[in-house]
């Protein structure tokens, strides 16, 4: 074996070794955030549709909703997440709904597991209860079947995880940035840098004729 594929095995140690530091700080910081998670989860309480807005507002969810999605975000009054420090990659995503035309259910709820290589398996996930007529049916789903096509509510009852890896480890977490929505910059500032630039420039240029005569 040569000294370029001795560095490069160490290299692989190196961040095996380093992937499970960071595993165990994020571990160590849901657990810190619980608490300040619980205090947001009572404040956003009394607004309305904060969950609703928030996860409308992310792009996983934002893309094409179907009428169901657009109806359970409107009627979802709560949205949470455990985690098991003694099992670091357990996830249980809770949704709590008003009453609504598509589903019956009041509660959504799925478990699932995600390794450090990225394999996932689900433990247990809600069967959701449509009301007459409001299942989704195959044609749509074919017509909707690439990869930016992604149903939250019916990934309650699906076998994915990847949704819930991007639910847990960043919308949940990073929930009144998402229901704020992007910042919008501000044109008329940019505007006015510009023309206090020219101002300078054409004060610039007309002042160096002036000198040019003093020297005569």
């Amino acid at each position: 074996m040569s000294a370029e594929d001795l560095i490069n095995d160490d290299f692989m140690i190196l961040d095996e070794e380093t992937m499970k530091v960071a595993e165990e700080v994020s571990a160590i910081q849901r657990k810190l955030m619980e608490p300040i998670w619980y205090k947001r989860r009572e404040m956003v309480k009394k607004i309305p549709n904060f969950w609703g807005q928030t996860i409308g507002n992310s792009p996983l969810f934002g893309i094409e909703p179907t009428e169901n999605d657009i109806e359970a975000l409107e009627n979802l009054t709560d949205l949470h997440v455990e985690y098991d420090s003694e099992k670091p990659n357990y996830r249980k995503v809770t949704a709590t709904f008003k009453n609504n035309d598509v589903f019956k259910n009041q509660t959504l709820v799925k478990e699932f597991s995600v390794d450090p290589e990225d394999n996932a398996d689900v433990i247990s996930k809600s069967t959701i209860e449509y009301h007459e007529n409001k299942a989704p049916n195959n044609k749509r789903k074919a017509d909707q079947d690439d990869d930016f096509a992604v149903s939250f509510l019916e990934w309650f009852g699906d076998d994915d995880v990847r949704v819930g890896v991007i639910l847990s480890e960043d919308i949940f977490p990073n929930a009144v940035e998402y229901f704020q929505g992007p910042e919008e910059e501000d044109d008329d500032e940019d505007d006015e840098d510009i023309e206090l630039g020219s101002d300078e420039d054409s004060d610039d240029d007309e002042e160096v004729p002036q000198s040019k005569k003093s020297r005569k």
